[in-house]
């Protein structure tokens, strides 16, 4: 079968790693992402310690730097005084400022320096300058640093640079031997700006990374892992369109779908070849149906199309399968002598073996009839060439059998195994029975005989074991005894009326129970 191209349709390959890249996004990259804005004011804080840390260390060193200076002017200015009138050029000399004595260093905002001085006399003295320059010189940073020197009240004498916020991060180191403390300062709110475009770029390198690259790495590889997957999918799909054929081929990266590919496979094996057999098993049914179906139609052919009518006799008889064809056989055969031959036959087995054996012995029976009255005689050789076919196959039949007389109104029956006839005669039930055993089982050397004289108002039925073995739900039997009770409890006008009657009280005590045995019955009834 030519494989058709199937419609375009939406893979599941597609779907699954749109699902699995979103289950990453919610179990991965959200958690990070919400674990690193929580770790952001925490960073904040450690960095801010950083900072004032670094700080510190350019404060102290720029102040040790600064009273280095200022040791090493004394001690020029100590050497110069020791001299005596040499005045190195970067030596001044100054009237002794006020309140002035030894050692002194004094901020000067006329000279923008600091001044380093040694008392020289009472009234004069020898300074050195250190300039504000060199005390605020700028350092290479990344934030907004300002260096102040701050008097003795905390007002900045110099600065690098102003500070355009009031949120600044300081730290003030004072400078031995003076009342002037350095101060160190940085905008704080250049720190978070800093540190917010880093997280910004931290995120941004994040969403690059996990979101795009990651992201659409786990999808194309999804895709590709999941291909399988759209192979089985499309597998299914063409089996759907009535493909049956189509089987799933494993992939190198199939993995499990491999597994399952294969289960599905097999499964489709299995499918087929259950189709196959329920289609095997459908054709066999639908020529068993048609064989039992002509077993019926020459099983109905073979039964009495018309009751033979007799002066002063009712008759009537019935037949119920309890599958398509039955082993169960009656015959009313009027002779050449204007007697009536009476038969019910119950065959082994059922369906149509069962049928094909009640043809043999009705043709064998009838055939054996036409040539004599003798029902002993009949009854032997009917056994005799029945054994023939049938002992191998094991096959038997009970026969009950009698010729009614109508001139005389006698009746001579046999029983063969079958269940006895009964005789309703003035409220009571008599037995029609000899006890001979079952057609075919054996050959036979004699034949018991009896005859009954038929009056007015006689009953006499023949039935089949099904009719006494009728069961309903509970698996109790309709049984002999309620058959008799049933013939006792009232008065027959017609043969065709007890028939009727009895057929309905089977089927109200067996209350649609499925039953397994087939029904045959036979009522003959004396009017006058």
């Amino acid at each position: 079968m030519t494989d058709l191209k199937i419609s375009k349709k939406s893979h599941p390959s597609r779907f699954l790693a749109w699902r699995i890249l979103l289950v990453s996004i919610l179990l991965l990259a959200i958690p990070l992402f919400i674990q690193d804005l929580l770790l952001y004011r925490q960073e904040y804080a450690e960095k801010l310690e950083d900072v004032t840390a670094n700080l510190q260390d350019v404060a102290r060193e720029r102040a040790f730097s600064i009273q280095q200076k200022i040791t090493t002017d004394w001690a020029d200015l100590e050497a110069a005084l020791q001299m005596g009138n040499v005045k190195p050029l970067y030596m001044q000399r100054i009237p002794l400022p006020r309140g002035a004595t030894g050692r002194f260093i004094l901020p000067s905002k006329s000279r923008n320096a600091l001044v380093v001085g040694k008392e020289e006399s009472a009234t004069t003295a020898l300074i050195m300058l250190i300039p504000y320059s060199e005390i605020t010189q700028h350092l290479s940073s990344a934030y907004t640093t300002r260096i102040a020197l701050l008097d003795a009240q905390g007002k900045i004498l110099t600065a690098s640079a102003p500070l355009n916020t009031q949120n600044v991060l300081t730290v003030k180191i004072p400078l031995q031997d003076t009342s002037l403390t350095l101060e160190v300062a940085v905008d704080e709110d250049r720190i978070e700006a800093l540190h917010l475009q880093n997280y910004y770029m931290r995120i941004a390198i994040f969403i690059i990374l996990v979101g795009v690259i990651g992201g659409g790495i786990v999808y194309f590889l999804t895709r590709r892992i999941a291909k399988p997957l759209t192979q089985l999918w499309e597998t299914m799909e063409r089996i759907s369109d009535g493909k049956l054929c189509a089987r799933y081929t494993p992939d190198w990266m199939g993995f499990e779908f491999n597994q399952l590919g294969k289960q599905f496979n097999q499964m489709m094996d299995n499918h087929l070849k259950n189709m196959q057999e329920v289609e095997r098993q459908r054709v066999a049914r639908e020529k068993l149906a048609e064989e039992l179906r002509i077993g019926h139609d020459i099983q109905a052919n073979l039964l009495p199309k018309h009751v033979p009518g007799f002066p002063d006799v009712d008759l009537a008889a019935m037949s119920l399968s309890a599958k398509e064809v039955n082993g169960d056989y009656y015959d009313l055969f009027r002779l050449e002598n204007g007697k009536l031959l009476i038969a019910m036959c119950d065959i082994s087995g059922k369906g149509i073996s069962a049928c094909l054996y009640c043809v043999g012995i009705r043709g064998i029976i009838r055939s054996f009839a036409s040539m004599t009255d003798d029902l002993a005689e009949i009854v032997q050789k009917t056994n005799d060439l029945f054994w023939v076919d049938a002992h191998e196959a094991s096959m038997f039949a009970t026969l009950w059998i009698g010729i009614y007389d109508p001139s005389t109104q006698r009746l001579t029956y046999c029983t063969q195994g079958h269940p006895p006839g009964l005789l309703h005669r003035s409220n009571a039930i008599q037995e029609l029975q000899t006890g001979g055993i079952a057609v075919g089982a054996q050959q036979l050397d004699t034949i018991a005989i009896k005859t009954v004289q038929l009056q007015a108002k006689d009953l006499v039925v023949l039935y089949t074991d099904g009719i006494i073995e009728a069961h309903n739900s509970n698996a109790q039997l309709f049984g002999k005894k309620q058959l008799k009770e049933f013939l006792l409890k009232k008065s027959w006008t017609s043969a065709k009326q007890l028939t009727d009657q009895l057929l309905e009280e089977i089927h109200l005590f067996v209350q649609g129970t499925p039953q397994h045995d087939d029904m045959a019955l036979i009522v003959l009834r004396i009017t006058s």
